[in-house]
């Protein structure tokens, strides 16, 4: 999935940790927008036919319709066309692997258009219309992770997908599972620690993503609303949830929200977050203001 992974278990029998890890590389040969026999890359060159996909996959678009509906669709998988077309078409772990579309784009479809039908097991995206598991693909990834560690005995387990985490069970501390927050600046260090009995964190970013097209500054969030990369004054939101999936759901429409909304959007959905401005302010939701902000002024 492009990004570092790290486990951590209490009390998981041997071979555990082994089988979580395997689960996850099937994951992502199902889910990987750059691989041509996944199931994303077969659905998004489907030409508007119906497509029979794994069970997981099945799961992953139910999570991604729930995620579109809890976030009023600021969280949108079908954006994937404007990301390809504004230069993240290449994986960032290997170049050579490229998404593939169809040469016919979506007109007037939009992922609410998405059939996902639990009777026959086939999913039909509109023709043309593709879409992207990013961010929710690993925050649904670490929750299955969790749950098969449990499953297999574990007291407890914490999966990271490159800082997306999910957790569950008996903690390594009495506190709970301790989590760092970094600056949008990675260089400037740790910027909080807090610690949470079990649940999701996850982090939407504008700056962890970077580059360059054309002379231009790119990143990876596109604001569904406007089909252009967002042009929120946040540089990152970090979100507490009831899951992986719906942490990163949350983070990612508290981000496009931008400052003056974000800490009331997730008051209004009941999630926890830190917030960073482009500009270097932080803004906690109330239950966190308690927090030791280290290197802020």
């Amino acid at each position: 999935m492009a990004c570092e992974l790290h486990v951590m278990t209490v009390g998981a029998p041997e071979g555990a940790v082994a089988e979580a890890v395997a689960l996850l590389d099937r994951l992502e040969g199902l889910w990987s927008r750059f691989l041509p026999s996944s199931d994303i890359t077969r659905l998004n060159l489907a030409d508007g036919f119906p497509t029979a996909v794994a069970p997981e996959t099945f799961m992953l678009l139910q999570t991604m319709q729930e995620a579109h509906r809890l976030t009023a669709g600021a969280f949108d998988p079908s954006v994937l066309r404007a990301l390809v077309a504004h230069g993240y078409g290449a994986s960032r772990a290997d170049a050579a692997q490229h998404t593939v579309l169809a040469e016919s784009a979506a007109e007037s479809s939009r992922f609410s258009d998405v059939d996902v039908d639990p009777l026959s097991e086939l999913v039909t995206l509109p023709k043309g219309l593709a879409i992207d598991a990013g961010g929710i693909g690993k925050g649904l990834a670490a929750d299955l992770a969790v749950v098969a560690l449990l499953s297999r005995g574990a007291a407890g387990a914490l999966v990271s997908i490159g800082g997306d985490l999910a957790m569950a069970g008996e903690s390594p501390l009495s506190d709970g599972w301790v989590v760092e927050v970094e600056h949008a600046d990675p260089a400037a260090g740790v910027l909080c620690r807090f610690a949470v009995s079990g649940g999701g964190v996850a982090t939407s970013s504008t700056v962890s993503r970077r580059w360059t097209t054309d002379g231009a500054a790119r990143h990876h969030v596109i604001d569904p609303a406007t089909g252009r990369q967002s042009t929120t004054d946040l540089a990152c939101v970090t979100v507490i949830g009831r899951s992986g999936w719906s942490a990163e759901a949350h983070a990612t429409g508290a981000l496009l929200t931008g400052s003056a909304g974000a800490i009331e959007y997730l008051l209004q959905h009941q999630a926890s977050g830190v917030v960073q401005t482009t500009s270097g302010h932080v803004l906690l939701t109330p239950d966190l203001q308690g927090l030791g902000l280290e290197g802020v002024a």
